[in-house]
């Protein structure tokens, strides 16, 4: 996540699915009011990652293409509504950081 000042934040994804929405209950809560309660999910299965749109009434950008889901490489771009991430993928672990 990125502030006013430049700091980020990274968020490392650990289970097999992280939701991100505007839902308290998501992994990733994103309290802005143009994400939907549960606007898309980020799925790893067998080392590759995969983003979803959760909402059909919502966009979910891959790379700056609007997707109902695509696989995720090192150094993708994932944007809901004004909030874009960053992927960060290594053998080790899959990082989010918001910009």
């Amino acid at each position: 996540m990125k502030f006013e000042d430049g700091t980020s934040r990274s968020f490392n994804l650990q289970k097999d699915s992280t939701t991100i929405g505007s839902r308290r209950t998501c992994d990733l809560h994103v309290a802005i009011p143009s994400i939907a309660p549960l606007h898309c999910e980020i799925t790893i299965k067998d080392g590759r990652a995969s983003v979803l749109n959760r909402d059909p009434d919502a966009d979910t950008f891959h790379n700056d293409a609007m997707i109902s889901s695509a696989e995720l490489s090192n150094e993708d771009r994932v944007r809901i509504g004004p909030v874009e991430f960053t992927v960060k993928m290594n053998d080790d672990e899959t990082v989010i950081r918001r910009l």
